[in-house]
């Protein structure tokens, strides 16, 4: 069984792969630059972000949970490091401050769902009201900018020639990789999302499981905002919002992981991410309409949820046999 739900995921990704190539190569055609190392390098950079956030939902969403409240959370943490710092904190306890922030409203997503037993779905959604209007409210609704050098030199400098940005992703997705496929928490995370019932009579700690999935989440979101901060200099309380919040659940799924909980990798939610930096970038090189990003995305997305269903009916026939 595990050996055909693997066949099944790896055909999913190399579909990714083949799409990847082929928008690059058209866009070659249409426009030389495509395959230039500074717009290969643009296309790594604008998919990082969202490749951090997305790690941390692959863990959430392989172990059974939902996260509506992400884009929310991260606008939290940039904003909340932007003003500690605005009042005079040293950068790196302002991202702590943002990171820390952000973890705690994961906290509150963990405490609604595990102790209150309200479905994911409605206690991150009312979490997603609620951040969003928290930054708008603490600071009516004005950007925070006026950062010191050493905050926005953390996502604005290269390493030879190549963006810190692209450095965190990779060692962020390295980690959330070994995490869940190579330790006992990750073994415990894929059981979880598989079958709850059968990973609770087997000893799995579900209450912790759930609320550390939930609070990484969250952390991880508010670590993203910061790095959006540094990035642009500025700490706008509009960014994130819904929009990133589905970018990063549509990478997560479009690259194979189980909406239902259980299967997820971290190398194919990394190709959902660079998948969308692919298509936003084509579409910038050969001067299309921008709105065609979000139809091809839905598109994508219904397919890769498609595949999921397959796999699911698949692997119920195998059990049944």
């Amino acid at each position: 069984m595990k050996s055909l739900l693997r066949r099944v995921s790896s055909g999913q990704q190399l579909g990714l792969v083949v799409i990847i190539i082929a928008l690059m190569l058209v866009a070659a055609a249409i426009n030389p630059i495509a395959l230039n190392p500074p717009n290969l390098i643009e296309i790594l950079r604008s998919s990082s972000i969202y490749f951090i956030g997305a790690s941390a939902a692959t863990l959430l969403i392989v172990g059974g949970g939902l996260d509506l409240s992400i884009g929310s959370v991260f606008a939290v943490g940039g904003v909340t490091a932007g003003f500690v710092m605005n009042a005079g904190v040293p950068w790196p306890l302002a991202i702590l401050a943002g990171v820390g922030m952000s973890a705690a409203l994961g906290a509150v997503n963990a405490l609604l769902i595990v102790g209150v037993k309200i479905p994911p779905f409605i206690a991150t959604l009312s979490m997603l009201f609620m951040a969003s209007g928290l930054v708008v409210v603490t600071t009516s609704g004005t950007p925070r900018f006026g950062f010191p050098d050493g905050f926005t030199n953390v996502a604005q400098i290269n390493l030879f020639g190549i963006p810190l940005l692209v450095f965190y992703a990779v060692v962020i997705g390295v980690i959330a990789h070994v995490v869940l496929q190579h330790t006992p928490f990750g073994y415990d995370t894929r059981a979880l999302g598989g079958n709850p019932a059968a990973a609770r009579a087997n000893g799995i700690r579900a209450t912790f499981m759930n609320s550390t999935l939930y609070i990484v989440s969250a952390a991880v979101a508010g670590l993203c905002g910061v790095l959006l901060a540094s990035r642009v200099a500025t700490a706008d309380p509009g960014a994130g919002g819904t929009g990133f919040t589905f970018q990063v659940i549509a990478a997560v799924i479009i690259g194979g992981t189980s909406l239902f909980g259980g299967i997820g990798t971290i190398p194919g939610t990394a190709l959902g991410a660079l998948l969308f930096a692919v298509i936003n970038n084509f579409l910038a090189l050969t001067n299309t309409n921008p709105q065609w990003g979000t139809i091809v995305t839905g598109a994508v997305l219904a397919i890769a949820v498609a595949f999921d269903q397959v796999r699911r009916s698949r692997r119920f026939k195998v059990a049944r046999v």
